[in-house]
């Protein structure tokens, strides 16, 4: 579409409405003034014309392929390809948000950036028909991009349903894959330098009802990873997968998302039962999942929460500025639960430690009666209390054996409480 010089457009206006130029000047004005300088005088002036009911002129429908740096106020039509995850930030002390994807059509294709409230505004998905009206294009390492102009709006001519993959459907060399299960088993993130490129890692076990296969995830998706906890169902969008070492691996790079899932999964214990053998405590094995028959022999004295980033989950610190997260700055924290008890069949003895919902499980109570019965009495009482009413206690665990890096002791870290 050819912008018609802003004089020009101030004249078309005044003559259609009956308005003197300075009048339409003024309404402009306004408009600038009112979007702080993120308006540009043209793009008033359209909202004033649109505004006073004048009919404005068609937008010229570009394919990608013909899109040049400078265009504007264009249509051009594509299928959504590649949906990158929203991302924040902050420049000149002001935060914002944006998500890109990329556009195709015919004759080629095109990154397509949204910003801060467009991020959210739009149901995007994978292989949906839509049309970008009154956009403006530009390049950035000499490849082309387009954003909204002021005023562009998208529309989905077609949205594609996403689809989800199950676990024994997965085969290398796949892309863009979607799932949902849960997280089985987490392993120690590691940083890694191969050249001159660092970065991060982190592996865990994922599984469905068909399948439990190795996953991993890079740099900041290992941070986001480390924010969900073993037994969460989350649903995975826009993995890729490899052959690895035992098999299919499934890996989560910059273009992943990962969410809390509410859909049905199997337990942990479930997932487990064909690769998972119940063993006595003096059979465990570091770092061997395995079930144990056992029966409370006591409490252990400690914290019986912790506080989290209420963002992320990660741990945090509290300092004389604040609550602080080592990956959102500061933060309001959150509490999990945390239990350890002394545990033991016939062949032997060990410390059993359960976290969030299994730690509430075991105790009986919320994280709020918790906190009302450590404010009412001393932790010895309350110790005493719970002892009275699990010593004696006949339970069955799905955990793993490690070694406490403080103690040197062995102890058995919970993941599903199974009875």
């Amino acid at each position: 579409m050819t912008e018609q010089p802003l004089p020009t457009l101030i004249s078309e206006i005044s003559q259609k409405t009956g308005k003197s130029e300075e009048e339409i000047s003024n309404l402009i004005k306004a408009k600038v003034d009112k979007f702080s300088g993120l308006l540009t005088e043209q793009g008033a002036a359209y909202m004033v014309q649109k505004e006073l009911g004048l009919k404005q002129e068609a937008l010229e429908q570009m394919q990608i392929g013909q899109l040049t740096d400078g265009m504007k106020g264009i249509e051009i039509k594509g299928l959504v390809e590649t949906i990158f995850p929203i991302k924040e930030f902050e420049k000149n002390g002001k935060k914002g948000k944006l998500k890109s994807f990329i556009l195709s059509d015919g004759t080629g294709e095109v990154r397509v950036t949204l910003w801060n409230d467009q991020t959210e505004k739009y149901e995007l998905t994978h292989g949906s028909e839509i049309i970008l009206s009154n956009v403006l294009v530009s390049s950035y390492n000499e490849k082309k991009q387009v954003t909204l102009g002021f005023n562009g709006i998208i529309n989905i001519l077609s949205k594609k349903e996403e689809t989800f993959t199950i676990l024994s459907e997965l085969k290398s060399g796949m892309s863009g894959v979607n799932l949902i299960g849960r997280i089985v088993r987490k392993f120690p993130c590691k940083d890694f330098e191969s050249g001159e490129r660092k970065g991060k890692l982190c592996s865990f076990q994922f599984g469905d009802k068909n399948a439990l296969l190795r996953a991993t995830a890079w740099n900041e998706k290992a941070d986001e990873i480390e924010t969900f906890a073993e037994g969460d169902t989350i649903e995975i969008k826009n993995a890729y997968t490899k052959e690895g070492r035992f098999g299919v691996e499934l890996h989560l790079g910059y273009t992943a998302t990962m969410a809390v899932s509410t859909k049905e999964m199997p337990s942990i214990a479930e997932i487990l039962k064909d690769s998972v053998s119940e063993k006595k405590i003096n059979q465990l094995t570091d770092g061997e999942t395995a079930t144990i028959s056992i029966k409370i022999t006591g409490v252990e004295k400690g914290n019986f929460f912790y506080e989290t980033c209420g963002k992320c989950g990660k741990k945090i610190q509290k300092t004389e500025n604040g609550t602080l997260c080592e990956t959102c700055g500061e933060t309001t924290p959150t509490k999990r639960a945390v239990t350890s008890l002394l545990v033991e069949d016939d062949t032997a003895g060990i410390k059993a430690t359960f976290f969030g919902n299994n730690a509430l499980t075991t105790i009986g109570m919320t994280i709020e009666e918790i906190e009302n019965n450590l404010n009412a009495k001393s932790t010895d009482v309350f110790i005493a209390e719970l002892n009275g009413k699990l010593i004696g206690k006949e339970i069955k665990l799905l955990g793993y054996q490690k070694t406490n890096n403080f103690s040197g002791a062995n102890e058995f870290m919970v993941k599903e409480i199974i009875n």
